[in-house]
Parts: C-alpha cells; sequence; structure tokens
C-alpha cells in the first residue's frame, strides 16, 4: 500500500510495503513450517527442490561475478539446494543499496550490501532461502506479501531491542523487490560484522583462556537479560553461529526472531521435547538459553561442543529423546577448568530446566564470582560506541512505520529530523521525515498534528523541483486526513491535485488507481452516484492492469455494487457483488469481505423487493459472520435484513424471532441501547402489521424513551417512530370501534 493510500474499508493507513501485525497467522504458519522442513531436511535437496531447479533455468542464468571465493562457493552450494540469487555483485539493491557479498546459513541468505549515499554503510541484509525458491516466488501476490510480511514481523522484537553492546544492531526492515519476478522479498538489515561469527573464530584454531571464556559468558549474558527486560522470554536459537565477534574479545548475539525453533544440536532437552511433542505443553524460556551458554563455553575452551552428535539425534529420535529427558548428557568432557566452572556448567546442562538457574541474574552472578575467585579483581564489561546518526534514526522509524508500528515511529523521526536540521543540502531528507511523521501521527489518531507535518513536508517538496511525486503523496495524505475528519470538499482537491501529478508519472499507475478509488469514497459519502460509479470503474480498470491487486480490484467491485444498489439497478448490483465475491474466495484470509459480500447481496434485493432471493443471501452472510470473532454488529445487520425479509413475505413469527435475536446480540455486547433503535423501530413495525397493537406501542414507546434520552443522531429515528405510533393508535382505534 502506498504512502498515501487509503484503505477500502478505512480502517488505517500504511506505508509502502508496510504490514499489518494481527489477523490471519497464514504467514507465521508458513514460515513455521519452512523452519520444521529445514530442520528435518538439514543440507538435503526435496523433490520440492529438484523441481525448483527447473524454474532456476527460464530464470536469467548470470554467474554473481563475486571477488571472493567464499561468495562463489556459497552461491553454488544454494544453486544446487535449488535457490537461484537474482542479484550480482555491485546490482542495485532495493532504492539506495549495491550488492558487495553473499553468505548462506542452515536456512539463512546473508548478502553483504553497502549504502550509495554518502554514509557508505554496509550492512548484513538477511533472509530466508524458502523467499527465493519456487515454494514462494510462484504464489499469488496476496499470499507472498503475508509470508514476507510476517517474516519482518517476527523481526519485530529483535528492533525493539535498540542498541546494546552485546546484541547486533538491527538498522532496516524492508522488502526487496525481486528484480526477476517482481514479488517481494523480505529482509532485515543488521549491522555487518567483519570479524565472522564464533564458529569461524574457533574453527580457525583459537580457544579460550578461562579469563576468555568467561568474559564471552558474561557478555552474552549481558546481551540476554537486556533481551528479557524488553519482553524477550528466550533467544531459543544460541548457537556459536549466531554470536558475532564484534571486535577482539567482544561478542554480540544476533538473530534474535519470534518464530524460530532451534538448531538440532544446541537445542535444549525441552525444546527437543516439544518439536517431536512429546509433552502436551512445555515452557521454552530463559533456562533453554541457559543450557545453551553451558555448551559453547564447553565450545570456546575445547574447540568442539562435545555432546552435538548427541543432541542432534534426540532432536530426530523419540526413544533418545526421552533417554535425554530423563537422564542428561553424562560427565562434562574437561579436566583443566575450575571446579566452580565445571558446577556451573554442569548446572547449565541439567536436563531438567527446574534443576538449571533460576533467573539468568543468578548465572551472571556466579560467572563474576569465578571471575573474582580465579583471576582477581572485578570484571569490566567493554563498552561499544552507539550509533545516533541521523540516517539510522530514519531507518529505525521507517522500520518500525514497515511494521505498522506508528506510535514507535514517531520518535526516531523526530530524532532523525534534528539531526538532518543540522546538516547543510538535507531538506529532502527533512521533507521525509515530516511526511513520514505526517502519516504515524494519523495512524494513532492525531490528526492535528498530522496535518501540520504533512503541510511542512508539502512545503519542503514544492521548493525542490525533484520532488514533485513527493508532494502528491503529501496531497493524497492531506486528502485522506480530511476524509477521515468529515471534511469532504477539502479531501476532494486534495485528492484530484495529487491525481493530476500522478498522471505525469506512469510508474504510479498503482498511485493514481488508489485516488481514483478515494475520490470515489468521497462521492460516494456524498451521495454523488454517477460521480462515485465513474471513479470506481476508473480505478477498477486501471487495478485490472497492475499485478498483485486482486484484494483492490474486489473491493473496487463491491463498491460499485453498492452504487447500483443505491441507484436501485438491482442486476448490476447482484453482477458486480458476485465478481467481487469470486475473487474474494479466492484470497486466504478475506472472510468478512467474503461475507460482507453476501450482506450487501441481500439488501440489494431487498431493495429490488426479492425477499426471498434477500433472506437467503442474509442467512449466507450470517452463517459466515458466526463464524468470525467480533463481528457482532455486523450479524445484527443481517438478522434485521432477514427479519424485514420475513415481514413482507408474510412470515411474521419468524421474522420476530430474528428481531429478538438482534436485539439479544446487543444486550450480550453492551453495545448500547441509542444502537437498538432501528431493531425495536422494525420489531415495532412488525406488531403493527400483525395488529398486535399494545407490543406495537410498548416497543415504539421504548425508542421514544431512547431518543430522549439519547438526542444526538436519533432526531430521524424518532421522527420515523412517532410515525409508527401515529399509525398503530389509528389502526388500534378503527378496530376497537369496529366495522
Amino acid at each position: 500500500m502506498g504512502l498515501f493510500d487509503l484503505k477500502s474499508n478505512r480502517e488505517h493507513r500504511d506505508l509502502d510495503e508496510s504490514i499489518t501485525l494481527g489477523g490471519p497467522n497464514e504467514g507465521l504458519e508458513t514460515l513455521a513450517i519452512w523452519r520444521m522442513e529445514e530442520v528435518a531436511n538439514h543440507e538435503k535437496i526435496t523433490d520440492e527442490q529438484n523441481a525448483d531447479k527447473s524454474f532456476i533455468d527460464s530464470l536469467p542464468q548470470i554467474e554473481g561475478n563475486w571477488p571472493d571465493e567464499t561468495s562463489k562457493q556459497v552461491e553454488r552450494r544454494l544453486n544446487g539446494k535449488g535457490i537461484y540469487i537474482p542479484w550480482r555483485y555491485h546490482d542495485s539493491f532495493g532504492d539506495k543499496y549495491k550488492v558487495i557479498g553473499l553468505r548462506a546459513g542452515g536456512i539463512g541468505i546473508v548478502l553483504f550490501v553497502e549504502s550509495t549515499d554518502s554514509e557508505n554503510q554496509i550492512y548484513a541484509a538477511k533472509t530466508l532461502q524458502p523467499f527465493l525458491q519456487l515454494k514462494y516466488l510462484e504464489k499469488p501476490a496476496y499470499v507472498q506479501q503475508k509470508i514476507a510480511n510476517a517474516f519482518l514481523a517476527e523481526a519485530l522484537p529483535w528492533l525493539e531491542l535498540g542498541q546494546h553492546p552485546s546484541i547486533v544492531t538491527v538498522h532496516i526492515l524492508k522488502n526487496i523487490e525481486h528484480p526477476s519476478t517482481g514479488k517481494n522479498v523480505p529482509f532485515i538489515f543488521s549491522e555487518l560484522i567483519e570479524s565472522g561469527d564464533l564458529k569461524k573464530l574457533i574453527d580457525d584454531g583459537s580457544r579460550f583462556s578461562l579469563e576468555e571464556a568467561l568474559s564471552f559468558a558474561l557478555q552474552i549474558c549481558e546481551g540476554l537479560l537486556h533481551a528479557y527486560k524488553h519482553g524477550l522470554a528466550a533467544h531459543r536459537d544460541l548457537k556459536p553461529d549466531n554470536i558475532m565477534v564484534y571486535k577482539d574479545a567482544i561478542y554480540q548475539i544476533t538473530d534474535f526472531s519470534a518464530g524460530v525453533i532451534g538448531t538440532p544440536g544446541y537445542m535444549a532437552p525441552e525444546q527437543v521435547a516439544c518439536r517431536l511433542r512429546l509433552k502436551d505443553s512445555i515452557c521454552i524460556d530463559h533456562r533453554a538459553d541457559q543450557f545453551t551458554i553451558g555448551l559453547m563455553l564447553l565450545y570456546v575452551l575445547t574447540g568442539r561442543n562435545p555432546f552435538y552428535a548427541q543432541l542432534r539425534q534426540a532432536a530426530f529420535i523419540t526413544n533418545k529423546a526421552k533417554k535425554l529427558l530423563e537422564e542428561g548428557m553424562g560427565e562434562i568432557p574437561i579436566d583443566y577448568a575450575p571446579d566452580s566452572l565445571r558446577s556451573i556448567i554442569n548446572r547449565c546442562l541439567s536436563p531438567n530446566p527446574s534443576d538449571r538457574f533460576v533467573e539468568l541474574l543468578e548465572l551472571r552472578h556466579e560467572l563474576l564470582n569465578v571471575y573474582r575467585t580465579e583471576l582477581g579483581g572485578n570484571y569490566e564489561f567493554p563498552e561499544v560506541e552507539l550509533h545516533d546518526s541521523a540516517q539510522y534514526w530514519f531507518d529505525r522509524g521507517n522500520s518500525f512505520f514497515n511494521v505498522g508500528r506508528n506510535a514507535n515511529a514517531v520518535i526516531p523521526f523526530w530524532m532523525a529530523l534534528r539531526r538532518f536540521k543540522t546538516m547543510l543540502g538535507k531538506d529532502a531528507e527533512q521533507g521525509d521525515c515530516f511526511k513520514y511523521l505526517g502519516v504515524a501521527y494519523e495512524g494513532i489518531g492525531r490528526r492535528d498534528e498530522s496535518e501540520t507535518c504533512i503541510r511542512e513536508a508539502l512545503r519542503i517538496f514544492t521548493e525542490s523541483r525533484e520532488a514533485t511525486v513527493k508532494q502528491a503523496e503529501c496531497l493524497a495524505n492531506l486528502g485522506n486526513i480530511f476524509f477521515d475528519s468529515g471534511r469532504f470538499s477539502e479531501a476532494e482537491k486534495e485528492y484530484e491535485e495529487a491525481l493530476n501529478i500522478f498522471m505525469q508519472y506512469p510508474e504510479t499507475l498503482k498511485k493514481q488507481a488508489i485516488c481514483l478509488e478515494n475520490l470515489g469514497d468521497i462521492y460516494s459519502s456524498t451521495s454523488r452516484r454517477l460521480e462515485s460509479k465513474e471513479k470506481y470503474t476508473a480505478a477498477l480498470r486501471m487495478f485490472q492492469g497492475i499485478s498483485g491487486t486482486e484484494l483492490n480490484q474486489a473491493r473496487c467491485l463491491m463498491k460499485l455494487g453498492n452504487v447500483f444498489r443505491e441507484t436501485d439497478d438491482a442486476l448490476k448490483a447482484e453482477e458486480k457483488y458476485r465478481e467481487a465475491f469470486e475473487i474474494f474466495i479466492t484470497v486466504p484470509g478475506t472472510d468478512i469481505d467474503q461475507a460482507s459480500c453476501l450482506l450487501n447481496e441481500g439488501s440489494a434485493y431487498l431493495r429490488a423487493e426479492a425477499y426471498r432471493r434477500a433472506s437467503y443471501k442474509y442467512a449466507e452472510a450470517l452463517d459466515r459472520f458466526k463464524k468470525i470473532p467480533g463481528t457482532e454488529l455486523s450479524q445484527v445487520k443481517c438478522l434485521q435484513g432477514i427479519g424485514t425479509a420475513y415481514t413482507e413475505i408474510g412470515n411474521f413469527s419468524e421474522a420476530e424471532e430474528r428481531y429478538k435475536e438482534a436485539l439479544a446480540i446487543y444486550d450480550e455486547t453492551s453495545q448500547g441501547e441509542p444502537n437498538q433503535v432501528t431493531c425495536l423501530l422494525y420489531l415495532g413495525n412488525l406488531y403493527t402489521r400483525t395488529s398486535e397493537f399494545d407490543k406495537a406501542q410498548e416497543v415504539l414507546n421504548r425508542v421514544l424513551d431512547i431518543c430522549q434520552r439519547y438526542p444526538h443522531g436519533t432526531e430521524q429515528m424518532r421522527l420515523i417512530c412517532l410515525e409508527l405510533l401515529k399509525n398503530s393508535t389509528q389502526q388500534s382505534i378503527r378496530r376497537e370501534a369496529g366495522p
């Protein structure tokens, strides 16, 4: 969704490549499956990966031309697994980066990329290997977007950690367009640690002294404690590959992810039990990280993980896993560590989590005691210079924005803005900060501040001849603010002006289509139905020529259906609703849209007096809404629609039952009396038609009482109620008078 985009349901706004947390879990479930497959098929090429090779053959086969042998070897290994790297050495990567190297792990791929701005910052941009495989690249655009967004959402806890001397800093969360398929490939940009990881250091022959081992373990504890304070229950994938050597004797933890499973050979026994589903409820917390700290202490002291094979087998073989849970791994094969450290390692490696340290702080305290006792003196934690540049803060704000955390993005954007203001030639960057701040403020309902920021961004961009598209984005954002505030004429003016600018740039087709759709919403809200029909039709036509806009198309069709319904063209309305429904049913996670389509179709039939068909559509919509939590008001609309249809066809008892069911939902959900007025009016009308005048007057007098207590917004209902009361009273008098 674009920077200025107004969603069809008008619930919230996001930036380009943004994601909204919550909702259907399809993306998270897919990521979990990928990780389980990687654990199960470690180092094997599956049939699906072999199928990917034919897909690779259809893509441009150009070698990466990497300057270093390691990148060349990694590319060959990935190609053997059915993974094609579409970026070559020095290729553009996103909007302002170029590729300079390639690395890969068990399931991850890391591209070393350098920014092309004046700072020339180098990052390690990480994604998962399946994002470059057939299983992802051939999925429909709306499905792959969910999976990509879920991957970035998993990295949110890592981003929230900020900066710490013992944690690798995340700078950017961003989707990068695949150059051959156009699909989004999500990447986590972290600081590049050129010295490599702990595994490389130890595999190259390094062995730690007691002092070095204690320093290493204390730094890892310090980083984890910082993460726990920010709400992380456990890292769950500590291993030498995920410990970076920042500088000599300074270590940083990397690869925090909410969805990680763990790595066979380094999983704690409870992680193994969880993977094999040996217990119903298993808590994976900081004690699992303690287990891996114990393993890594052995690794740095001896050059190996002596329990790797045993732990790896346990991760795949149930009997060995059960034995591990019951007996542990036996004696520690190390003779030259002091008893105090051996005791700590033994406790960390206890098979039962409750036998380990109660808190990581306790482990840290014991390690400090060993340091004082064995080495004399107190341990001093190393210091690391933290980032404070304008670009760092801007990237941080943008990353929060990209994962839908508008409130979290505000402070980083202000921090960036203050720094850009002290730098010459950074007017455009200041404009970007104001623009993003404006959209962030609107996302959290602070519209006055939003308008102020957007207007300041517009002023800056207007003074720059190279920022015309950004001017249009600002104008459209102002349109969003005005629409949500009910200032329709002002919103219309801003959208029209934005559209006129966008139309000068062919690459902004989607932005043009969204402007047209937003104008259609304005005209629909102000009862200018012919104009809204024209705009929705134009937007639909444009969306149909843009890949990945299936949902936009379906929502435009549904809005067109609403226009035809309001103009009493039931056949046209039915046609558009059905076209929309056919798209929605192919898109996972659109249950509400599907049900809304059916509800609207029922309303169209009701207006056309096709009462039986209306009742069927309302009933079908009701069944779907009942399966979706939080849709009680939509269920009420369905019940009222069914009640009205039954009333018109003379099925009065069924109609009464539906109205009472709707009122019961209001009572159960504490929606408040004003919301019940419409349903009570329907019920009062029903009782009048069935000559139950006492009941009618009782219900209608209740409506009047509510309208008197809540006068604002119920004026029209009060007039309708008075007319129904008058009618009911007259019929009652005539009935009593007789023929």
